[in-house]
């Protein structure tokens, strides 16, 4: 699996918004405000960037897709895998927890979208990864009625509860997890100069964890929640290439 480190520049992305605010007259967007906004607007265009995908991949299977630079799932794709993540987790009769993070002293689940999970049979000469199916945790009882439907290490299955995951049978003890990660909520963080205005510093910032293809779409997202509407993307670059000039200009 090919892993993409790939971001958006929170500095960039608020620069643009700041630009296109002071132009249509909206105000001031505070840092705390952008981060939040930010935040949302991000776990949108990766739910959005699922709904498109699928949508994609149902026009190809009924021959209406395109090769190379025509093969829109393909792009879709590259826009989620930068939140593509593996982790292995212990099991203790069955149960182990999903994986976590720790923002601002506030653990929550990190597991946006399970896409699949797996287990290692070492029954025998060499080694086999075994899918572990996923079920609806009502059909369990079913499934262990009978001799025939019941797991076992060479066809076991797993069904979610809260931020848990069930395994059976029981008797297995590591798993692995492949899923697409939460996003990291934005930081735009800031110092004071010597007459208080906050100038950006890369220390404590957190950039967008999006594709670079996304910067239009998080910009204008950004904008309808502070209630500006875009119709011309163009426009964003256009902005982009004045806020370039005066970093440059500052930075000179």
């Amino acid at each position: 699996i090919i892993k993409y480190k790939m971001a958006i520049s929170v500095d960039k992305v608020y620069r643009k918004v700041l630009a296109i605010l002071n132009k249509e007259s909206r105000g001031f967007l505070t840092p705390d405000e952008f981060n939040r906004i930010g935040s949302q607007v991000q776990l949108d265009l990766l739910d959005k960037a699922f709904h498109d995908y699928n949508r994609a991949v149902s026009r190809e299977t009924v021959g209406r897709g395109a090769q190379g630079y025509g093969d829109i799932p393909k792009k879709i794709q590259d826009r989620i895998d930068p939140f593509y993540t593996t982790n292995d987790i212990t099991l203790v009769n069955g149960v182990g927890a999903l994986p976590t993070v720790t923002v601002d002293d506030y653990t929550r689940s990190n597991v946006y979208n399970i896409v699949r999970v797996t287990t290692q049979d070492r029954s025998i000469n060499s080694l086999n990864i075994i899918e572990v199916d996923r079920i609806e945790k009502s059909k369990l009882t079913y499934l262990l009625s009978s001799p025939i439907t019941s797991p076992s290490t060479l066809f076991p299955i797993y069904y979610i509860t809260g931020e848990n995951i069930n395994v059976n049978p029981t008797t297995l003890t590591t798993i692995t997890i492949d899923y697409i990660s939460i996003p990291s909520d934005p930081v735009w963080n800031s110092q004071a100069d010597t007459n208080g205005a906050l100038t950006y510093t890369s220390d404590g910032s957190i950039d967008f964890t999006l594709h670079s293809s996304s910067e239009v779409d998080l910009v204008l997202g950004i904008l309808r929640y502070t209630g500006v509407i875009i119709k011309d993307p163009s426009v964003i670059q256009a902005i982009g290439q004045e806020t370039a000039t005066k970093v440059q200009q500052e930075n000179a």
